[in-house]
């Protein structure tokens, strides 16, 4: 009986989570390959809110965990992305440049965005997936969101500094949303979540700057090995031999050919 349940519950997180989860990025192939740009779309889609509702679908499964967290931060991620949207390309661009509202308006979706996302942390926002405790993947989203967005937006100032032209406000926009988050950072290291504490957020924070870190150390490695290969394949080949001068023939043909064009003559 218990191998039958088993199984009964593997069949069903199989049906209404992984099947859904390879949906995803099945659509998306669909829709980058220009095959079935529609149809990826709507794949992808589906498949987004079977895993966003497996945790009602299939709650006995651990692995909803992720859909749920994926639900519980889809406005604020909505808001974030629409409001970074608005400030970068609501000023001086030369292609897709958005009305002169978007840049205020993009400016206010960012600050609800933080704020929501620092009521899930400090508020009784926080996602509570089952039996009262703090959805796993909370603690672990939470401090490498605000590390990675950090660096991202202070590197996106950087860059629309160095290399955009009259972009001073919008990398000024990106460098203020880059200190208030370390000032987010920095206050949940010193002070208590609503369901988590400081000392969990310090010790996750260590671990994503860990992962991150090792991440760019990883590309970097990759990026040069193939370099590398590359450089030794090359070394590798012979020079190339010189050419032979043409004959007289080849001379003379190239000529008859120029002087029948010349005079405009058909071959």
């Amino acid at each position: 009986m218990m191998p039958r349940i088993i199984m009964d519950s593997m069949l069903d997180a199989a049906i209404w989570f992984w099947i859904p989860l390879l949906l995803i990025p099945t659509g998306i192939w669909f829709t980058v390959s220009g095959k079935a740009k529609s149809f990826g779309k709507i794949l992808s889609l589906i498949g987004l809110v079977l895993v966003m509702a497996s945790s009602w679908t299939v709650p006995e499964s651990d692995s909803t965990a992720s859909g749920h967290l994926l639900l519980s931060i889809s406005l604020p991620s909505i808001l974030l992305a629409y409001g970074i949207h608005g400030m970068i390309f609501g000023g001086n661009v030369p292609v897709g440049k958005l009305d002169s509202g978007a840049r205020l308006s993009g400016t206010f979706a960012v600050f609800s965005s933080l704020v929501i996302f620092s009521l899930m942390h400090w508020y009784s926002f926080t996602p509570i997936w089952r039996n009262g405790e703090v959805n796993p993947y909370w603690i672990v989203f939470w401090p490498t969101f605000l590390l990675f967005s950090t660096s991202l937006t202070s590197s996106a100032s950087l860059g629309l500094v160095t290399f955009g032209e009259n972009r001073l406000k919008e990398a000024i926009s990106l460098a203020g949303v880059s200190v208030l988050l370390t000032g987010i950072a920095l206050c949940a290291m010193l002070f208590d979540g609503y369901l988590t504490t400081s000392e969990q957020f310090r010790d996750y924070l260590w671990l994503a700057t860990a992962d991150i870190f090792g991440t760019i150390v990883g590309l970097a490695l990759a990026i040069g090995a193939f370099a590398i290969v590359i450089w030794s394949y090359e070394r590798s080949l012979p020079l190339p031999e010189n050419s032979h001068p043409p004959t007289e023939e080849e001379i003379n043909h190239v000529v008859n050919l120029a002087n029948k064009h010349i005079r405009g003559e058909e071959e």
